[in-house]
């Protein structure tokens, strides 16, 4: 084993189909310039995670991650330090935990001087993610792969089928950081609700899939309005789902005010991150944070993303 060993992987936004996309419908995602590093060094003893996140730092499962990973990669996981620094909040509905499964495959992958082929890769982070998110569809894992700023078309499968969202121009997004929440418990109170009324929550997310297809010609199209129309139209479907909650409401309510052209919340819901698509981020963030709201800027669709 050859350590000390590196891994990196990027943070995402989901524009459209979050939760849908667990029951088989697509979503659009898209990867940040933001991210997750990784090193492994030797140490003694058992296996010890250290994180300038406190919220990683005080958790048990990125040790339990990161065993697993080695694990899978035929490594020991004694005498092994992770440290992890990340510019992802957690509970945010960045991808902070998918980061870190990819991160941490990619610093021990290359500790025992492998590289993972891309399917290879996938498969053991959508096994790593469930660790803490239960039964995820996988897409955060297939952007958290990707260069800072791609955009992909995302429907779980066995093998998922990940295409290119080619977009005519830059996406340019404020995500508003709401309060953190934990995505597990926002995915497995849907499963709960859609046991007990399947019918309803099918239509639902049928109808989540057409604004997902409307949304990426909107996109492919450069037509800002229309794929911040899509915005809106699937926070109202995610609010019929239960995913939403009056903080991420107001949030978005808050970000149409200032002059975005939509809102909706990302990832699991239920709090966390709400994704405004503006014609003036920058305008739009400066509102926001009259507000008391933290925001970054980010631009995705491209083959660069920034953050300010």
């Amino acid at each position: 084993m050859s350590l000390p060993a590196r891994g990196r992987a990027a943070g995402k936004v989901i524009l459209l189909g979050e939760h849908a996309v667990v029951y088989g419908r697509p979503a659009l995602a898209a990867a940040l310039g933001l991210g997750l590093a990784v090193e492994v060094t030797a140490s003694d003893g058992a296996l010890r995670v250290e994180s300038d996140r406190a919220a990683l730092a005080d958790d048990a499962r990125p040790a339990a991650l990161a065993t697993e990973a080695a694990r899978a990669l035929g490594l020991e996981p004694r005498g092994m330090t992770v440290r992890i620094r990340s510019q992802l909040p957690a509970g945010a509905g960045l991808g902070s935990s998918a980061a870190l499964a990819i991160a941490v495959l990619r610093a021990l992958a290359a500790a025992a001087g492998r590289r993972l082929r891309p399917d290879e890769e996938l498969a053991l982070g959508r096994s790593l993610e469930a660790i803490f998110h239960g039964h995820p569809s996988g897409i955060d894992p297939a952007a958290a792969a990707q260069p800072g700023g791609g955009c992909i078309r995302f429907v779980r499968g066995e093998p998922p089928a990940i295409g290119a969202l080619r977009t005519a121009r830059p996406l340019p997004l404020v995500i508003a950081l709401g309060p953190p929440r934990s995505t597990g418990a926002a995915v497995g109170g849907l499963r709960a609700r859609w046991e007990a009324d399947r019918v309803r929550h099918e239509r639902l997310f049928d109808r989540v899939a057409a604004v997902v297809e409307a949304g990426a010609r909107a996109a492919e199209a450069g037509d800002l309005p229309a794929l911040g129309h899509a915005f809106d139209e699937n926070q109202a479907l995610l609010a019929a789902l239960g995913v939403s909650a009056p903080a991420v409401e107001a949030l978005a309510a808050a970000a149409r005010a200032a002059g975005a052209l939509g809102a909706k919340l990302t990832g699991g819901g239920a709090g966390g991150a709400v994704i405004a698509l503006a014609a003036e981020p920058e305008r739009v963030a400066a509102q926001l944070r009259t507000q008391q709201v933290e925001t970054i800027v980010v631009r995705v669709g491209t083959a660069e993303e920034a953050a300010a």
